[in-house]
């Protein structure tokens, strides 16, 4: 499928790209490791249960990271809308769709991340494996709870990181 096609979705970008590398890369890549490695970490750490987690800290902080994300996606979409960046997506090897669907994969993932910890608030992971402090696969569970919750802030970062660069370029490419 052509870069360009207007027919172009999502799911395809995510998974097949569009001249560039699968969207899915921009998740699942060497990173991937030190989120591991931090998701161990606060999963061996933390004393408490997932759902006594997810009430405490970690939905209250979730809403924070998907507003902080969503300002800084609106942001970006106005400057998407921008002559100048259209002008360097042209020389990009996954063309403007790679540019729009990154800030929407971002948005996934926030959402994704939201949804597990929302199951983990309802008790649903500590109804399953009733012995936190016993059972290897509850301990996986919580090192997935917090390796999703670290991408996350990977990607809200990522998002106001993109919207700035595109600010920058913006800026850069007026003055020539």
């Amino acid at each position: 499928m052509n870069r360009d096609s207007p027919s172009i979705s999502f799911w395809r970008w995510f998974f097949c790209g569009t001249g560039g590398k699968p969207g899915i890369r921009r998740l699942i890549n060497a990173w991937l490791l030190l989120h591991l490695g931090v998701g161990a970490v606060l999963a061996k750490i933390i004393p408490i249960d997932v759902g006594t987690a997810a009430d405490a800290v970690l939905l209250p902080l979730a809403a924070v990271l998907v507003g902080l994300s969503f300002a800084w996606a609106g942001n970006a979409q106005a400057l998407l809308q921008a002559t100048e960046i259209e002008k360097v997506a042209e020389h990009h090897p996954g063309g403007f769709p790679d540019y729009v669907f990154t800030f929407q994969a971002a948005i996934l993932c926030i959402l994704l991340t939201l949804v597990v910890w929302g199951f983990a608030g309802f008790q649903i992971f500590d109804k399953v494996w009733p012995t936190p402090g016993e059972h290897v696969a509850y301990f996986g569970v919580k090192v997935g709870l917090f390796t999703l919750s670290s991408l996350t802030v990977r990607e809200c970062w990522h998002i106001v990181l993109g919207a700035q660069w595109m600010l920058l370029i913006r800026y850069f490419i007026k003055r020539q």
